[in-house]
């Protein structure tokens, strides 16, 4: 590569990182609960509110898709990050109005599917142009490592801001999601793959045989749903609710959760190699299972110890699920992932809302409901993880005998 095309690379990954850290730097995330029960909305309702958000994605899938093929993905992302701005700021001006926070919701839910993916096929791109594919899972997996570092600092900071007015750090996060959509403009885009290839079309005349994959869809959509309706609803319940501490103490608290996230995926390739990956599929469902046995009891450390446990899961479950994607979907891979996405997207917001109507029967009641329920799930993902586990085994074996 010349000197030339160096810089120019070394400029575009500068801008992806920088669009990756800023386009998730989401203050608000942590408060919206607090922020809901603060306007008296009942336990249901807030549920109904949040689950808008994971229904407005799956419903907007195929939009998405279309305008990104239609227009640009630098246009998906730019309109998208355009969505998540209005709905935002509606969520922090339209608190009075149920009808309008769910709109808001829901088109911050489109603006994320049209901000799912674009960003990717982008490196992609970059990475073919400039003869730099080796390096595309590591780029990928730095801008994660920074995606969790952006989801710490905001997460404290949001606490603070809430302190002062509870919409500040709703209303602070519009200039961010602006600015990212500054940075995609700065972006290339090779306007002749923008719609689809020899890959896509194998992916769609192929479509019938993603559900062998269901296995890891399923583990990873249930393990990733069951994690969010932790983050976003049963924890900053539980911490107002019944240990009634303050909105800073809040954010610090749940900041274990983005730290854990971020060394389990920093250091899971490593674990994977020492443990085998068999380990990895069963830490994942067990310590959610943990965590949510732990919710159940009333000890003051529980609190601290519920968001490590949901870190090392979060850390793991994503890498895990897209490294096995990546090595045994082939030309499916774009399509087996999507589908994932849509059903969590689903099972996100079922849990959302199902779990509110249990809290809002009785909490405490509600928490073994929710731990006997995991208890089951991680029965079934235990014997799916071994399954998952043996086949990539055998696979790589014959790998190795016809090597």
């Amino acid at each position: 590569m010349t000197t030339q095309a160096a810089a120019a690379f070394g400029r575009l990954k500068l801008l992806f990182y920088a669009y990756r850290i800023i386009s998730r730097f989401y203050l608000y995330l942590p408060i919206v609960v607090i922020y809901l029960l603060h306007y008296d909305y009942s336990y249901l309702t807030i549920g109904f509110i949040l689950a808008s958000y994971g229904f407005a994605v799956m419903a907007s899938k195929p939009i998405a898709g279309w305008f990104g093929r239609r227009f640009s993905r630098k246009a998906s992302l730019v309109a998208g990050e355009w969505l998540k701005c209005l709905g935002i700021l509606g969520l922090g001006l339209c608190h009075d109005s149920l009808t309008m926070l769910i709109i808001s919701q829901a088109a911050i839910g489109f603006g994320f599917s049209f901000t799912q993916g674009p960003d990717s096929i982008l490196l992609g791109q970059w990475t073919e142009k400039y003869n730099e594919q080796a390096n595309y899972r590591k780029i990928e997996a730095v801008s994660q490592s920074y995606i969790f570092l952006a989801v710490l600092v905001a997460g404290i900071v949001g606490s603070l801001f809430a302190e002062i007015d509870l919409s500040l750090p709703i209303l602070l996060t519009v200039p961010f999601n602006f600015a990212a959509s500054l940075f995609v403009m700065g972006m290339q885009e090779n306007k002749s793959t923008t719609n689809g290839g020899g890959k896509a079309t194998a992916a769609t005349t192929a479509s019938g045989s993603i559900w062998r994959f269901f296995p890891v869809i399923s583990f990873y959509a249930i393990n990733r749903a069951v994690i969010m309706t932790f983050f976003v609803l049963v924890f900053p319940l539980l911490l107002f609710v019944n240990a009634h501490i303050s909105v800073g103490l809040f954010g610090i608290i749940l900041s274990l959760f983005s730290i854990t996230a971020f060394l389990c995926g920093k250091t899971m390739g490593a674990l994977a190699k020492k443990l085998g990956d068999g380990l990895l599929w069963a830490i994942v469902p067990i310590a959610l299972l943990a965590a949510s046995l732990l919710l159940t009891q009333t000890w003051s450390w529980v609190y601290y110890a519920v968001p490590i446990l949901l870190g090392v899961a979060s850390g793991i479950v994503r890498p895990l699920c897209f490294g096995y994607f990546n090595k045994n979907t082939g030309a499916l891979n774009a399509k087996v992932i999507s589908v994932s996405e849509f059903v969590f997207a689903l099972l996100n917001a079922s849990f959302l809302v199902l779990v509110a109507s249990l809290f809002e029967w009785d909490i405490n009641l509600a928490l073994y409901a929710i731990g006997g329920f995991l208890a089951a799930v991680s029965v079934y993902q235990l014997l799916h993880g071994a399954i998952i586990s043996q086949r990539s085994g055998s696979k790589a074996s014959k790998a190795a005998s016809h090597g």
